[in-house]
């Protein structure tokens, strides 16, 4: 039997959550889930050459890569041998969703790009008001800066073996 409407599943929204689950933070997230993180991101586009955030501003969330690319180039020793480039579900910029501080590096969309932002004030709201999401999005940033913070420790390193 086929039913006249779907009140469970919005086709119009399937390609977004496709998206949405190809992200690295988002891949544990359920259908309901996605939805729920949907409603508070923030989309934009950004041309070649055009930048997302610049070094020494202040940091106010993450950003997500959806289309396309970006690369962050930074005044820090440090953070010059990396020279991250970020493309489809990569995000960077997540320290500040902990502590308010000045971005590191400058991040300058290298090709046309679409991206998503989580900004502080709504992934706190997240937290209070679902904790399974926001554990699972806390776990899979863990993961990225502990992989991160290793490479800036050591170096970057072949890939592993499966």
């Amino acid at each position: 039997m086929q039913w006249p409407l779907k009140l469970f599943n919005n086709s119009s929204d399937e390609p977004r959550l496709r998206e949405l689950r190809g992200m690295r933070l988002f891949k544990q997230l359920t259908p309901r889930e996605l939805r729920e993180v949907d409603e508070l991101l923030h989309e934009r586009s950004y041309q070649k050459d055009e930048i997302i955030f610049d070094e020494g501003d202040v940091g106010l969330g993450l950003f997500i890569i959806v289309s396309g690319r970006a690369k962050a180039v930074s005044s820090h020793a440090a953070l010059q041998q990396l020279a991250p480039e970020f493309c489809c579900g990569d995000f960077f910029g997540e320290l500040s969703l902990f502590h308010e501080s000045s971005r590191t590096a400058r991040v300058v969309a290298v090709e046309p790009a679409r991206v998503v932002a989580l900004f502080r004030t709504e992934f706190f709201s997240l937290l209070e008001r679902n904790k399974g999401i926001g554990v699972k999005i806390l776990f899979e940033l863990s993961r990225a800066m502990c992989q991160r913070a290793r490479s800036l420790a050591l170096g970057p390193q072949p890939p592993s073996k499966p």
